[in-house]
């Protein structure tokens, strides 16, 4: 049986890189829906496609420049200028609201892609103030590229009174010269209009280009260009088909009725298919600089004049329930829950205002591709979803009458992620730009008082970060000491002034965006944020001494790790590197507190395991590494097995070898550079668990203390941690056989 085939034509020239040509697409199926219903378009390799519609080239110019000179355009002349004014002399929505009421139909879809009248009124940032931006009134331009297309036959003057015959005959054959002129250019006129507009279609260069079209908007090639030519300036120009075809595009963005009015803490907000609030400012010159941005989706599947009304009609994503209204929150949605109707791109444009404070120009962003996800991309998604919840709860900071600067940053970095899910740099970006904004709030007793809150990353993200590359011995040590903090009391409990709620299991929290599980920077910080400025050395050896301080850490059964739960151990060599100084401080500092956003409770996944395994291993007989070994397994609570000595932890709890109180000693006395006193400890509480250490007749000393005492947080494997303790034990004497010979 054969399958019908439906006619394909390619329009490269309307490619969905300007926001105009987008309007356009969506105006050209508009328009060729009316003589053929089944018309649809999509975009395959970057160009539209007309699928169903005209057969070929030649009958879409027939029908669209029948339609130019019929002029059967769908009118756009904004007849609610006139309420709009009165509206904001009194400050109100009324004014438009019974416009709205009693206007006709056909004109209610394009008054509704402009504003949404409450209150207050809400327009849509695509159109300006109701239809036009400073001087630019759309309508106007609009009306001027009719005309262009199709020019008024001249207007015969009417006779006077007292006309004379001669006087008459003058007026007749002005007027009959008039109309021959006009109609003796007519097929010229017509084929240039054909020719220009297959020539925009197909992408061939464009000789036609009018002037003060006021398409400045949405066409960037139509604003005024400055230091051009002889000139300081000239007009942007552009095709009159390009505008009308736009403008035929409008009325995709009024949306649905039950849509159009959001909701926000300060109270409604219109709503518009894919448009959201701008990106906050990361500097303060950038501030009010944008008026807002607009998605624009594509689709590789061929749709319908309903189906892509029916697709904008509900073209608000979701997140959490509401609405998303920042740019931040709308990137989380489409890559977390994606978006039906047939949408694999989207393209995001920001309206910025340029050489003028009243009108604006778009600019192509990024795009965002909406490809099957995989495990990462879930794990992108709900990281995303989890840092769209902290900027976006009442209590994160935001610019006011100062300027902050803690948002844009974040919202920055996560669209990079959101675009280019798989690039670790696009990924690190996003991590300093959070955590640099936690320390600001820590840092500020106002921003405390709002009591933010958020919730760990997930570690199923963490490999991405290293997609191009091993991690780096920064990394490395970085990964193994905020691995081996107990689930009860993170790293993170120290690095950032927090209060930590390990709850699991419990209800989502839809005011804050989380779940019970979460930090919060409470008002007064606390005692255990001991994380500053000064040497790294002694920052990490502060944290050393307070985790010792904190009874649960060690002691309770609270710190017991789950079933599965390891740390990720570092390799000896990497902790020589730290000994050494042959590592960058300043990037080992900034892995820290990259990896303790993360959420390190539960099992470690084994891709992440797997990162600390690069890299080459030697047990070289190293004076500090062979502190380590000794002073390590008294002050963690990881089992020590020596084969030779026990079958199980050498310091099991029942010798009473390992207590919180030792441990706290023996890193005073280490900080204190008092190793004698180190050794003597360290070998008595090693004998009560049967391990007679060696004697040495020698004086021990480290170049830094508060460097040894930092390393006691690095974990080693097993059998690192044994081979290192082997040799302090006391060598066994061999038992005599037979006779001896001197």
């Amino acid at each position: 049986m054969n399958q019908p085939r439906l006619p394909v034509l390619a329009l490269p020239g309307l490619s969905p890189d300007s926001l105009g040509n987008y309007l356009a697409s969506l105006g050209l199926l508009r328009v060729l829906s009316r003589k053929w219903p089944s018309t649809r378009i999509a975009w395959r390799d970057e160009v539209l496609q007309v699928i169903g519609g005209p057969t070929s080239i030649d009958e879409l110019l027939d029908e669209l420049v029948r339609i130019a000179i019929e002029r059967a355009w769908t009118a756009y002349d904004r007849r609610w200028n006139e309420e709009q004014k009165k509206g904001t002399k009194t400050k109100s929505g009324l004014p438009l609201a019974l416009w709205q009421a009693s206007a006709e139909e056909r004109e209610l879809e394009v008054f509704a892609a402009h504003a949404v009248p409450h209150a207050r009124v809400s327009f849509n940032p695509l159109f300006g103030s109701g239809g036009n931006a400073g001087k630019r009134a759309f309508s106007n331009g609009w009306a001027k590229a009719i005309e262009a297309l199709a020019p008024p036959p001249p207007v015969t003057k009417e006779p006077k009174k007292d006309e004379t015959d001669k006087q008459k005959a003058a007026r007749e054959k002005r007027d009959k010269k008039a109309i021959d002129d006009y109609n003796q250019e007519a097929p010229a006129r017509l084929k240039k209009n054909r020719d220009e507009l297959k020539a925009l279609l197909l992408g061939w260069p464009i000789a036609w280009l009018v002037e003060g079209l006021a398409a400045g908007s949405w066409f960037s090639e139509a604003t005024k260009l400055y230091n051009s030519g002889q000139s300081p300036a000239r007009e942007g120009q552009i095709s009159p088909w390009a505008m009308v075809l736009a403008c035929e595009g409008l009325a995709f963005l009024a949306g649905s009725a039950s849509r159009r009015l959001g909701a926000r803490s300060a109270g409604a907000v219109g709503a518009f298919p894919f448009v959201t609030q701008p990106i906050a400012a990361s500097a303060e010159k950038e501030a009010d600089r944008l008026r807002g941005e607009i998605w624009t989706p594509t689709w590789s599947r061929p749709t319908s004049l309903a189906e892509a009304s029916s697709l904008f009609s509900r073209g608000r994503a979701e997140l959490r329930g509401r609405g998303a209204l920042t740019p931040a929150a709308f990137a989380t949605a489409i890559r977390s829950r994606g978006v039906d109707g047939g949408v694999s791109e989207f393209r995001r444009f920001t309206l910025g205002r340029t050489t003028s404070s009243n009108t604006f120009e778009p600019r192509l962003e990024a795009r965002f591709s909406l490809a099957t996800g995989t495990d990462v991309g879930a794990a992108v998604s709900s990281a995303l979803e989890r840092i769209t919840a902290l900027v976006d709860q009442p209590g994160f900071p935001r610019d006011g009458k100062r300027f902050v600067g803690l948002r844009g940053p974040i919202e920055a970095a996560l669209l990079d992620v959101a675009a280019e899910p798989t690039n670790p740099e696009a990924g690190i970006a996003l991590l300093d730009a959070v955590f640099s904004a936690l320390d600001s709030i820590d840092r500020n007793r106002s921003f405390r008082e709002g009591k933010v809150r958020w919730e760990p990353l997930p570690l199923e993200w963490l490999p991405s970060l290293f997609a191009d590359e091993p991690p780096s011995v920064e990394a490395r040590l970085a990964l193994s000491l905020v691995s081996g903090f107990p689930e009860a009391l993170p790293f993170a409990a120290y690095r950032f002034g927090v209060h930590w709620t390990p709850e699991r299991g419990g209800r989502y929290d839809y005011r804050w965006g989380i779940k019970p599980s979460y930090f919060e920077h409470t008002k007064v910080a606390p005692a255990r944020w001991v994380w500053g400025p000064g040497q790294p050395q002694r920052v990490i050896a502060n944290v050393l001494a307070r985790r010792l301080l904190e009874g649960p850490t060690l002691d309770s059964p609270a710190a017991a790790q789950p079933p599965g739960r390891a740390p990720v151990p570092a390799r000896a060599d990497d902790v020589r590197a730290w000994f050494t100084g042959d590592l960058d401080e300043a990037v080992f500092l900034s892995w820290l507190s990259r990896f303790a956003l993360f959420d390190w409770s539960g099992v470690v996944p084994t891709e992440v395991c797997g990162l600390g395994e690069y890299g080459a291993n030697h047990h070289r007989a190293d004076g500090d590494l062979a502190l380590l070994g000794l002073l390590q397994p008294l002050v963690d609570q990881r089992p020590l097995v020596i084969r030779e000595l026990s079958a199980d932890d050498l310091l099991a709890d029942k010798t009473g070898a390992r207590t919180t109180e030792a441990a706290r000693s023996l890193v005073t006395l280490t900080r204190a550079g008092n190793f004698d006193a180190v050794f003597r400890l360290a070998s008595s509480r090693y004998a009560m668990a049967h391990a007679r250490l060696a004697e040495f007749d020698v004086t021990f000393a480290a170049d830094s203390p508060d460097r040894l005492a930092a390393a006691l947080l690095f974990t080693l494997s097993d059998r690192d941690r044994a081979v290192l303790f082997k040799r302090w034990l006391r060598p066994r004497r061999r038992p005599q056989r037979g006779a001896a010979h001197v």
